[in-house]
């Protein structure tokens, strides 16, 4: 398995490839190299995997006769929470110690 197919696993709603590619190339990350488990708790995987459970939490949620192809409100706040506390273990820039996004009409920001 490769970090891009690592990182693809962690939910069922699909990233898109380019959003992954990004996070790794921006982690330092080569997403072709194959996933071990040094490289999963290294300070740059953790980083690209909170910049995906933040892409996935402000993501919008797609229902269609009553079958949703995104989170619940309550696990994509929890999606939200654990990527602050990656960003926030170290001491990353885009840690804010809150999320921000649409609470039902309103801007929570």
């Amino acid at each position: 398995m490769t970090i891009l197919e690592a990182i693809q696993s962690i939910n069922t709603y699909p990233i898109p490839v380019n959003a992954i590619l990004l996070f790794c190339a921006d982690r330092g990350l080569v997403s072709s190299d194959t996933y071990t488990q040094a490289i999963g708790q290294s300070k740059e995987y953790r980083l690209a995997y909170a910049d995906s459970l933040m892409w996935l939490h402000d993501s919008p949620s797609i229902v269609e006769q009553e079958v949703g192809l995104n989170n619940a409100i309550a696990i994509k706040q929890d999606m939200a929470e654990r990527a602050n506390q990656i960003y926030g273990g170290y001491s990353d820039a885009k840690y804010n110690g809150k999320s921000f996004g649409f609470i039902g009409e309103n801007w929570n920001g």
